[in-house]
């Protein structure tokens, strides 16, 4: 698996032998996110079964130069595949390309069929979008739909489609509905697989069609559509489908050359973009882990930002690979770079493009081990000359974050967004996190007066108990925590291990600077409660600690005038590190906790 960028655009190439090569042209927006991961597990079967592979990320997304608002959007998505198909012929002794597209991406992938020079083997068409009016009625009416938090501006206005945290401008929306199936002329390939869900009415019509036009057409069941689609961490299991896609394009391949193929020698891969340079890079052990780095471009030379400013570390946002949600680590790492401040962004163990973790499942967060995975991230960014770094991370990267800012005195500073939880452990699903969180007690006092709330808790509902039984354990830990200050004061020690107001307070003193933000009435302030008190209770008046609220704001921050908060909140918690200089080195060694913080 090799990064390459081609043409502005950023992708992988899965190496084979084969004569027939393959390219990927994924979904659209938020489901690239959650397909990720399955989407990398796809190709790497693909190249088992001989074939070259190359997956991409369209102009103006992933890590791709450009953005979503930019004008001639489909255009510079179809152009983009010409370009992957180029690329994989430059870089491969295929002989022969397929092209396999799912959901908005087998429109795509039709529609440039057409149009490469030597047309495509084979296509392969996956839960296609009948046509781009209906993928953008499909994305309109989803984006009404969503439930936003209160003061959220409107899915769908004049300035384009908000959905996922992803826009749909109005200009992209028109070139879109151009594109139907119904209209082909010609067939996009002599063989076109059809794989669609159980309960499309549009399959049998498209295939009738595609037949009609002289493709030898075969069809395929997609029963696994709605678990690749549900999340990121159920799209982590094998596909079935997938499976049999890869089957197909096998068949009637020539057979391999006499040598594997492989790319040829050539100089790190760098995307330059407005103000900044990216390059991929491999990391930690057996180069296991994948981030991007992205530095400040100096005029007609290479990066030139000083080294002595701290590099900024960004943690993925939950399960979602190191683009972030709704592409923010994309954005925020471009914009840092034009101030002059380098950052990586990074995915950990079993998330992304990073290797899986021996003995787990892929898509798990808040993993303990997940800290050696950013401290290993520390150390790429050192070795490239940044000394020191902010942690940044949401959701579950808030949490990684924490931990390896008290593990390794090269962090001096973090910013955690909207931590689900504090404590690391062996790992947890999105799923599991959510159905345990429980909210601040406050939320809840008003229902306590009403009858059917106690009918609920007596009769045992589920949902009742496990929110009695959170807020029972919430209180049990406060007082043991407490139990557990108050005996440190009589000796010196005898902290409890979970005392998360004791941890800033260490860093507090170790000249680590902390933002901490929530967003405005997001169910993770119960947690926050759990263990600091309602509003933070002792972390308000802490040195070197910043708590704030962004109104208006999911969970995820995908709004835009959320995440617009959170990057000027950031860029002036950067400054302030900046002009405070250098943090006191602690005398720990970094190797891990010092043995009071855990009570010892």
């Amino acid at each position: 698996m090799t990064p390459l960028v081609f043409e502005g655009c950023f992708g992988w190439l899965h190496s084979a032998a084969g004569r027939r090569g393959v390219v990927l042209c994924g979904p659209y927006g938020n489901e690239a996110l959650t397909t990720h991961r399955a989407w990398r597990g796809f190709a790497e079967r693909l190249a088992a079964a001989g074939l070259p592979t190359l997956r991409f990320d369209y102009p103006g997304a992933g890590n791709s130069a450009g953005g979503e608002e930019d004008p001639g959007r489909l255009a510079a998505w179809i152009a983009g595949i010409h370009a992957a198909v180029a690329q994989l012929r430059a870089t491969t002794d295929v002989e022969e390309v397929a092209l396999v597209g799912l959901r908005l991406g087998a429109l795509l992938a039709a529609a440039a069929a057409r149009e490469v020079p030597g047309g495509v083997a084979a296509l392969a068409l996956l839960a296609p979008a009948p046509s781009g009016r209906a993928f953008v009625q499909e994305l309109r009416a989803l984006a009404l739909l969503a439930d936003g938090p209160e003061g959220a501006p409107p899915a769908v206005t004049a300035e384009g489609i908000d959905s996922g945290g992803f826009r749909l401008t109005p200009e992209t929306a028109d070139a879109l509905r151009t594109l139907d199936f119904a209209t082909l002329a010609a067939a996009p390939a002599p063989r076109v697989l059809l794989a669609d869900r159980p309960d499309s009415r549009a399959a049998a019509r498209l295939a009738e069609r595609l037949r009609a036009l002289g493709a030898a057409v075969e069809e395929e069941p997609f029963p696994d559509f709605a678990t690749l689609m549900s999340s990121v961490q159920r799209a982590t299991a094998p596909s079935a489908t997938f499976e049999r896609v890869a089957g197909w394009l096998a068949e009637g391949a020539a057979p391999p050359g006499p040598r594997p193929a492989a790319l040829p020698a050539a100089a790190e891969p760098r995307l330059e973009t407005p103000g900044a340079v990216e390059r991929p890079l491999r990391f930690g052990p057996a180069g296991g882990l994948f981030g991007v780095l992205c530095e400040p471009a100096a005029v007609g030379g290479p990066a030139a930002e000083p080294r002595d400013r701290p590099a900024v570390l960004l943690l993925n946002s939950g399960a979602t690979h190191h683009v972030g949600s709704g592409r923010m680590s994309v954005t925020l790492a471009r914009r840092l770079a034009a101030r002059g401040v380098a950052s990586l962004r990074v995915d950990l163990g079993g998330l992304g493009d990073s290797a899986s973790k021996p003995g787990r499942r892929d898509g798990l967060i808040y993993c303990r081990d997940s800290v050696e995975d950013a401290r290993a991230a520390l150390d790429a960014l050192e070795a490239r000359g940044h000394r020191s770094a902010v942690v940044v991370g949401l959701c579950a990267g808030a949490a990684v974050a924490l931990h390896t800012a008290l593990a390794d005195p090269r962090v001096v500073g973090q910013a955690l967004v909207n931590p689900g939880r504090f404590v690391l452990g062996e790992g947890a699903t999105s799923e599991q996190v959510i159905g345990s969180a429980v909210a601040p007690a406050a939320a809840y006092l008003p229902r306590l007066a009403e009858s059917a709330t106690w009918r609920a808790i007596l009769g045992r509902d589920r949902k009742a108990a496990r929110i009695a039984r959170g807020l029972s354990e919430r209180a049990a830990r406060r007082l043991r925590i407490k139990a557990g200050r108050l005996r440190a004061s009589l000796t010196g020690r005898g902290y409890d291990p979970d005392d998360v107001a004791h941890w800033f307070q260490y860093l507090g003193l170790r000249g680590v600077r902390t933002l901490l933000v929530h967003s405005e009435g997001d169910v993770t302030l119960g947690e926050l409660e759990a263990h600091v008190g309602a509003d933070g209770g002792p972390l308000r008046t802490m040195p070197n600690l910043r708590m704030a609220r962004i109104p208006g704001a999911d969970h995820s921050l995908l709004l835009r005038p959320a995440r617009e908060r959170f990057a000027v909140l950031l860029e002036e918690h950067l400054d302030g590190i900046a002009a405070a200089g250098p943090a006191p080195v602690p005398g720990d060694s970094g190797a891990g906790l010092p043995a009071w913080l855990w009570g010892t």
